[in-house]
């Protein structure tokens, strides 16, 4: 597949006249349409084209924006395809030349796109970071102060129980043997499925199932899983074959027995790397101990804010300690900005022995209340202001809590649809995108209310700041 550069969309004062449709500019997105970097985020989308035949793929901006319009609206592929059929301003931020009633692409084009550009996902987030830190630049100066946190962005999986989790490969097992015995023309083993389907039915139906009664459960899935997993070794012993998908998907029932006989037989529920999902193997269960829910299934990130813009320092499907994350951080916002941060905002988990000694050669103060033991006798009017000064901190800190908030609730990393490691990190990219994009729009969209007053007389002026445009001499 080839890609080609498609023409320049017309301006807003052109777009869609002949239709009688006239466009606000007070709409977000089509104040964003000649803002964002295209032409360099298109560069970069080129590398993933290496051929220079065949048909040439869709035109980035197409792509990249409707993804954009998902993230912010949270609708599906199919729902947001409608609605940008629908209305002209996001047909005018993706670049079409001029207003069509039909749908500009199939939905099924954004889960090719996903998949295309996840080797450079980074390079596209970055490249948008570094224009809102431009655009932010002149407005909000560099204060030296880092912020670090971490959180969780949960996948869309059904919550894992382990009868359940071994109900499902039994039946996957089953299937799997009906073809590898049809493929050697030999008679299907017996596998027992209709009176293990019953038994579990009969379970699952029950409001109240003690322990002993789960336990029991769990012990008889594991043995229909045993033999289903020999019948599937000596079938395929034997000649039979298994396509790419089944092989995958048979490793990690293998994996999945083999964690459910450990802790079963040792009477526990901790294994390492412990599968949640037979669809989506890579996501673990991270404890984040939150009044809420306890336990989130989804890849950890480790954030920081530099200058109002949320950077991704980590993204991981495992569990980890982010105060082992705190001196990379420190060290790469040294390479963005020729020097280390004044301060640094984290709670408590980040500020250990080594990276306060880490921060404290590089005279980085890191706020927050000291290690070891309170001392007993401390004046009170110093311990007031120390109190002050660590909710003064605590406040500043609660902007990233708030970032957090907003990008799960309005930038669709509440809960991630998308099925494999690599859309989920393009999908985390986009959302973290979209939420530098929102500040810059926070800040340049503020009505402004200036009173000057002139010895008896008050003076109003209202105005919004649009865009920065240069003085031609006439």
């Amino acid at each position: 597949m080839v890609y080609r550069t498609k023409t320049v969309q017309l301006s807003i004062e052109s777009f869609g006249q002949e239709l009688g449709v006239s466009l606000s500019p007070e709409n977000k997105w089509v104040q964003l349409a000649d803002q964002l970097p295209w032409t360099q985020m298109e560069d970069v989308y080129r590398v993933v084209f290496p051929s220079s035949l065949g048909r040439a793929g869709k035109p980035f901006r197409l792509l990249f924006g409707a993804q954009l319009i998902k993230q912010s609206t949270g609708l599906s592929d199919a729902d947001v395809v409608k609605a940008i059929r629908d209305t002209p301003a996001y047909q005018y931020f993706i670049g079409c030349p001029t207003y069509v009633v039909s749908r500009p692409f199939d939905p099924s084009a954004l889960t090719h796109f996903r998949k295309r550009i996840a080797p450079i996902s980074t390079q596209l987030r970055q490249i948008m970071g570094a224009w809102c830190k431009d655009r932010l630049q002149g407005s909000v100066g560099s204060d030296g102060t880092m912020i670090l946190d971490a959180t969780v962005t949960p996948v869309n999986i059904r919550f894992p129980q382990d009868h359940s989790l071994l109900n499902q490969a039994r039946t996957f097992l089953e299937k799997m043997i009906t073809e590898l015995a049809h493929q050697l023309n030999v008679p299907i083993p017996r596998t027992y499925k209709r009176e293990a389907h019953k038994a579990y039915v009969t379970f699952t139906k029950k409001p109240c199932r003690p322990a002993k009664e789960t336990r029991h459960q769990v012990k008889a899935q594991l043995q229909y899983v045993r033999r289903d997993l020999r019948y599937v070794d000596e079938l395929r012993a034997k000649g039979g074959e298994l396509t790419e998908k089944q092989r995958s998907r048979l490793t990690t029932i293998q994996q999945l027995f083999t964690q459910q006989e450990f802790m079963y037989r040792n009477k526990t529920h901790r294994v390492e790397h412990r599968i949640v999902s037979l669809s989506q193997p890579y996501v673990r269960p991270i404890k984040r101990g939150k009044a809420k829910q306890n336990t989130e299934f989804g890849p950890k990130i480790d954030v920081s804010i530099q200058d109002g813009i949320i950077e991704i320092e980590r993204v991981d499907f495992n569990a980890f300690n982010e105060s082992t994350d705190f001196q990379k951080a420190i060290e790469r916002y040294k390479e963005q900005h020729d020097h280390y941060p004044d301060e640094v905002l984290a709670d408590k988990l980040y500020r250990n022995r080594e990276n306060i000694a880490f921060a404290k050669e590089r005279g980085i103060t890191i706020i927050g209340p000291k290690l070891g033991r309170k001392p007993k006798n401390v004046d009170e009017k110093q311990r007031r202001a120390d109190n002050a000064a660590a909710r003064d901190a605590e406040n500043r800190r609660g902007e990233i809590e708030r970032r957090f908030a907003f990008i799960k609730q309005k930038c669709g990393l509440g809960l991630v649809r998308a099925k494999t490691a690599e859309t989920i990190a393009v999908t985390i990219d986009m959302g973290i995108t979209m939420a530098n994009i929102d500040t810059v729009l926070r800040l340049f969209s503020l009505a402004l209310l200036l009173v000057i007053k002139i010895k008896d007389t008050y003076l109003t002026i209202s105005y919004k700041i649009r865009k920065e445009t240069e003085f031609l001499p006439a």
